[in-house]
């Protein structure tokens, strides 16, 4: 038996070869994160320099280091905000402990039988907590379906690992973290559209952001010739189920 959760979980990170895992101690679920190192990605790097615009952003290089204390520095400011997100209820040099704070929104909303009253209720509360975040001048840097969860009628925010060059002002990354969002929720298979309108509204009436559909919506014009060659049948049958949902997504945008 082990005396103390820091005990269990400095074994198990020794036998885990995950970098992220859960355990359980004394009836309570927990996650363990191992300290890694981040770094952009080189495709990313490179489409950012021909097409500058903030989906293709790419994030900063950390040592393993200090992604973790970035990371631990971020959920603790959050938190002390009133910001849903994880307790870290341990950390050192090579890891730290999250309590469990339920099934990722990616988890819930990827079942076709989803009914749209659940579905927006799910969607309202991300929207909420996103809201939290950005009126506080904050951004979240991931801020997909997956890195969201939901527990007892609370959506928290996990995974802030991603961090940007201080140069960059933080209504872009806050933009940026709007597209991810309904990028996220456009990957969503259910019986019945969504309404990006009433998505994109829901979040203005939150944060007071009048500009944010406009913003989308100039950027979706500024595509549109890269939008009119992926429906050329020879080019569509080419693209991935991801590059698919980006056109997707840019196409109702131009309708907004």
């Amino acid at each position: 038996m082990y005396k103390s959760l820091e005990e269990m979980a400095c074994k198990q990170v020794l036998l885990n070869s995950s970098e992220i895992f859960s355990i359980e101690f004394e009836n309570q679920k927990y996650w363990v994160k191992k300290a890694r190192q981040t770094k952009p990605n080189k495709i990313q790097e490179f489409f950012y320099r021909l097409f500058p615009f903030e989906l293709l952003m790419p994030s900063l290089a950390k040592s393993a280091s200090e992604a973790l204390e970035y990371e631990t520095s971020k959920l603790e400011k959050f938190r002390a905000l009133g910001i849903n997100v994880p307790n870290v209820v341990y950390k050192c040099d090579e890891f730290f402990i999250l309590e469990d704070v339920g099934e990722t929104l990616n988890t819930l909303t990827r079942n076709r039988a989803i009914s749209e009253e659940k579905m927006y209720y799910y969607v309202d509360k991300l929207l909420e907590e996103l809201s939290k975040i950005h009126n506080n001048n904050l951004f979240h840097g991931g801020a997909q379906t997956r890195n969201f969860t939901y527990q007892d009628g609370k959506v928290y925010a996990i995974d802030l690992e991603e961090s940007f060059d201080k140069s960059i002002d933080t209504k872009v990354l806050q933009f940026r973290d709007v597209l991810l969002l309904l990028l996220s929720l456009v990957k969503i298979k259910a019986n019945f559209d969504l309404n990006y309108t009433y998505i994109i509204n829901k979040y203005i009436e939150q944060t007071g952001s009048i500009e944010m559909a406009n913003k989308l919506k100039k950027l979706a014009s500024k595509i549109s010739f890269l939008i009119y060659l992926s429906d050329l049948s020879f080019v569509h049958k080419l693209l991935g189920s991801d590059v698919k949902g980006f056109f997707k997504l840019f196409k109702i945008l131009q309708k907004l």
